[in-house]
């Protein structure tokens, strides 16, 4: 295995520091590594993709697991450590911003769906989601750690307030898991907040009815006016007649008088699916 500088060396030894702009904080516990590239749960045969990599803290435990392992790294000066680290004929360093990786690419040339860990920046890890969204069903399942906060809306419940868009539409598609909570002093440099290691398993088939985009735009509209009851809601935004508003909502077996953040994602997509057949579109 090759051998990692733990991330206090690594800096020392060059007189630099973590770039804040990139929201660098590097995991220092080797134990807690190793437990979230064992949440994965990975096999012989997957494709691996790891984001963030930094100086290799998750890549060395998934380096003896993974048959094929891509790096996605935006900092120019971890990617050239970690080609010198790793002299391996089955990783791949992407030099880019994970926000513009095109996974449905890289699953195609694997011939398999994904599996996709990383210690993510916190200021990405929501516009992530909705990439990996988009790009379903290029990646089968996720291993990430975030900020409490953000893992909070990733995976909360209806009528609590961490419930919005990004809840709603990980719902449709996948099933999210908290595993645990990682402690600012886990990292280099620490945060001023607690980390949540989350599992997202994504569903093995789209689901029938609207495609991602018109279900993006239709949940963000109404939780744009969260406040407002869904009748309200959707009689100012779709253009539907009081008739046909009244038809979706005794379809779907909605009271029109809920508010937005009520709705579980599965009612969310039955609705949507009858707009649709309406031919509204946003």
């Amino acid at each position: 295995m090759p051998d990692f500088l733990a991330p206090g060396d690594y800096f020392r030894q060059r007189k630099s520091y973590p770039r804040k702009w990139l929201g660098q904080h590097f995991l220092s516990q080797p134990s807690t590594a190793l437990k979230i590239v064992q949440s994965a749960a990975l096999r012989d045969a997957d494709a691996v993709v790891e984001i963030g990599p930094g100086l290799g803290s998750l890549t060395r435990f998934i380096l003896p697991l993974a048959k094929k392992l891509h790096l996605i790294e935006l900092d120019k000066d971890m990617v050239e450590y970690l080609r010198a680290v790793i002299p391996s004929q089955k990783v791949v360093i992407h030099q880019q911003d994970a926000l513009s990786f095109d996974f449905g690419n890289i699953a195609a040339i694997e011939g398999r769906r994904l599996v996709v860990l990383g210690n993510l920046p916190y200021n990405i890890s929501s516009p992530l989601m909705f990439h990996l969204l988009e790009s379903f069903p290029a990646v089968e399942r996720a291993v990430f750690m975030v900020q409490k906060e953000v893992g909070a809306r990733f995976a909360a419940t209806p009528s609590t307030k961490d419930y919005g868009v990004l809840t709603v539409l990980l719902g449709i598609y996948s099933k999210v898991r908290t595993l645990f909570t990682v402690g600012p002093g886990q990292f280099y440099p620490s945060p001023k907040v607690d980390s949540v290691v989350l599992r997202i398993d994504f569903a093995e088939e789209r689901p029938p009815g609207p495609d991602f985009d018109f279900l993006r735009k239709l949940v963000s509209k109404v939780f744009q006016q969260r406040r407002k009851t869904l009748g309200k809601n959707f009689s100012g935004m779709f253009g539907l007649s009081g008739t046909a508003l009244k038809e979706c909502f005794e379809q779907a077996a909605i009271d029109p008088k809920r508010r937005p953040e009520t709705l579980s994602a599965e009612e969310f997509l039955v609705l949507a699916e009858l707009v649709l057949r309406r031919g509204y579109f946003l």
